[in-house]
Parts: structure tokens; sequence; C-alpha cells
């Protein structure tokens, strides 16, 4: 074997390696000469370098995407532009799945979201994102960490750090390709924006408050138990589109819920409904009581689509029930309800992908928080109404958006506020 051959050969036998690195390393030809002498240290090399799968029983699957806006804001005083990433849930995520065999028709597995909540548009506390501060950095966290059995004919059952059976029952119906971008939570908002006085003084109370769900204890304005929390789950198989789903969770919570998506007569129609009933501790500590925490939520959405045409039509409604819950300030939370309509059409108009274009309202009846109480709010409307236009790039699974969002409140027991409006720019990658 001349020089050239044997470096030749050489080469792709390291190849060959790096594609089976997780198979048991291969060892080299013994070939004589010089010529090959640093080959299996090549392979060695090659092998440290290699990604590997799982543990050759159980699969291992990396998913997820990088989301990202540009805000333009104005509050009626002041206006500025902000860079940052979506809210929990919502925003930017890496996820780890695995997946086993145990026999025909059973297979177990697990997940692990690990969110980045750098540039965190929801997060509160003194470094809230709002018009004093640009930017809130809460780092990397673990959102779901969980391991499930499944069966064909007899369903899932999920223990761990996961979403619970009613979570975004309604909200995730919504399969306009716009639902993480724009929805009716305040996952895609500014919760922790300060309100804005008629006399242009800004206020201590936020938007959220007059959003705010007790059944967990944030401003989430619609899916009111949209938080992930340990527990357990069972969900069973799909039937002619449809599944079921029911959950416990520790000091103590449980929900249902069912859900539907399929085609009939040219649509594509999806829907969802949940129950939840909430007395956890964990979510007490959120918003501290003197009573027993006692939170019901009702949530219903659908979605429909003319395939011929892309024109769709999304809704959602929510109504928490406290129960005369008692706060530590003294107040009695209040039972409110909300509710959200999107519009629009989704057409194939450029050769990158699918274009959405949309508008959509929302409305959050008497849910003040416990600032907004104390301040001696005693009803509330709050309306959002806007829209945007999105694109899809599908050779680079990427979506680009437009959307513009308006704000404005009436409150009874308070001063006027002035409106507020916010124009993002925004990308999404997924990998």
């Amino acid at each position: 074997m001349n020089k050239k051959s044997c470096y030749a050969f050489g080469w792709l036998a390291a190849s060959v390696v790096s594609t089976l690195a997780a198979a048991p390393a291969v060892r080299a030809a013994d070939l004589s000469g010089d010529c090959c002498a640093d080959l299996e240290e090549r392979i060695a090399e090659l092998e440290a370098t290699t990604a590997r799968k799982g543990n050759r029983k159980v699969s291992l699957t990396i998913s997820g995407y990088i989301a990202q806006e540009i805000t333009v804001w104005d509050d009626g005083d002041e206006r500025n532009a902000y860079v940052h990433g979506l809210g929990p849930t919502q925003t930017s995520h890496v996820k780890f799945n695995g997946k086993a065999t145990i026999s025909p028709g059973w297979t177990a597995g697990y997940m692990l979201r690990i969110q980045d909540l750098t540039g965190n548009a929801f997060g509160g506390g003194a470094d809230a994102i709002n018009q004093n501060n640009a930017t809130k950095n809460d780092n990397l966290n673990t959102q779901m960490s969980f391991w499930y059995l499944e069966s064909e004919n007899y369903g899932k059952v999920s223990v761990g750090r996961l979403a619970h059976a009613a979570k975004s029952a309604a909200m995730f119906t919504d399969l306009s390709g716009t639902q993480i971008i724009d929805n009716y939570t305040f996952l895609a908002g500014f919760p922790q924006f300060r309100l804005r006085e008629a006399s242009g003084a800004l206020s201590p109370l936020t938007w959220g408050q007059l959003g705010f769900c007790y059944t967990q204890g944030v401003p989430l304005g619609g899916d009111c138990n949209g938080i992930v929390m340990n527990g357990v789950r069972y969900d069973t198989p799909v039937f002619a589109g449809f599944s079921a789903s029911a959950s416990w969770g520790e000091d103590d919570f449980w929900e249902v819920g069912l859900r539907y998506a399929g085609t009939l007569a040219g649509f594509k129609l999806a829907f969802g409904a949940g129950y939840t009933e909430m007395s956890s501790e964990a979510t007490s500590a959120f918003v501290p009581t003197l009573t027993p925490k006692d939170s019901h939520f009702f949530q219903v959405g659908g979605y429909a689509e003319h395939l011929a045409t892309g024109l769709f039509i999304h809704g959602a409604y929510g109504n928490e029930d406290n129960n005369d819950t008692l706060l530590a300030n003294g107040f009695t939370e209040p039972d409110s309800e909300h509710y959200y309509v999107k519009a629009g059409i989704r057409r194939k108009w450029l050769p990158l992908g699918a274009t959405v274009v949309y508008g959509d309202y929302a409305a959050y009846l008497d849910q003040l928080g416990p600032a907004a109480l104390a301040a001696g709010a005693t009803s509330s409307t709050l309306e959002r109404f806007g829209g945007g236009v999105a694109q899809e790039i599908d050779a680079a699974a990427m979506t680009l958006y437009l959307k513009y969002q308006h704000y404005q409140a009436d409150v009874d027991g308070l001063t006027e506020f002035e409106d507020a409006d916010f124009v993002s720019f925004g990308g999404l990658i997924a990998f």
C-alpha cells in the first residue's frame, strides 16, 4: 500500500467510526507502514468529540426554540424601545426527550425542559421590566422534569414536575401558527409595566394587577393555572381525535381536561376544556391568605380553519371562582372572567412558507390583584386589542413577526389611566 492510499484509507475509517460512535469502538486494522501510525489516535479524537445518543436502550431527542423581540412602547407619556425574551412557558428553551420500548405497545420515557429566562418580560420583583427598567435576567430555569409509562391501549401516566391536565387547554387550541407569539395571557405581554395616571404620574399599580389570577397567584390574565407544578398526570389514548386527562398535585390540587383535534368537512378543528380546583400551599405562598385557599378555574377554547381559503377563528374563555377567600390584607379575592378572540387568514402566498395575518381582542373583567384592591379598586375592565403578521420560513424552521397590542383600562374606585401601546418585532427559530 503506497503512502497516499494509506492516508486515504485512514480518513475513511475515521469517518465511519465518527458516524457509529454510539456503538462499541472498532479497533483499527493492523496495517503495516508508518503511513497509518496516527490512525488510532485520530479515531480516539473523533470518538471523544462526537455527541452520543442515550445509553443504547433509551433514545435521546433534543429540541426547542430561541425567541427574542424588539418592542417599542408608549405609555401615554413616555416612549422607549427594549430587547427582551418571552414570558415563562413561551420563552426560549431546550427539551431533552428520552424513550425506550419495554415490549410491543409499551414504552417508558422522560422529558427535561430547561428555559432561558434572560430578558423575562413577565417576571416581577424590584427589577421587573417596566418603564424604569429595560431588562430582567432570571437565567436558566428547569421548567419540567418528569418520567412516564405509556401503553397504546391504556394511556399514559407521568410523574414529576409537569404540565397538568387542564394547563393551557383553551390556549393550545390556537393552531394558526401565532399561539406562542400572541395569545390571551400576559405571557406574550407586559404585566409589570406600571399604569400611567391621567396626570402623567406613574401609578404604583401595574397592568398585571388588572389581569390577576388567584388560582396560582400570578398576573397571567388568561390560562389561570398555566404554571407547571409537581404532580401525577394520566392521559387516555386518542380515540377519534378525542383525549381526556386527569391530574393531582401535592397539598393539594386536582384538574381534568378534554381535548379534540381533527378535520371535518374541509375544516381543521381543535377544542379544549379544563377544570381546576386549587388549594395548594405552594401557590398560597405567592398571595398570603387568612382563610384556606379555594380557587376553582374553568376554561374552554376552540379553533376552526377553512382549509381551502385559510380563514380561521380562535376563541377562549375562562372563569375563576375564589369562594370568598380572605386575603392577608383583609380584602376578599374577587371572582372574575376573561375572554379572547383571534381571527385572520393563513395562506402560502410566498415560497418561503405560510403567511399569517390576524387581529385579536381580549377582555379581563374584575381580575383585581391584591395591590389593586388595597388601593381602593372595586371593579375593573381591562381590554387589549391589536393584531399582527407572521411569516414562516420553512427552510429554517423560523417565524418572523410584527405585532401590535393596545391596553386600556376602566377601574372603579381609582383615577383614570392612560392607554398603552406596544409594537413588537420578533423572531423564533426552532431546532
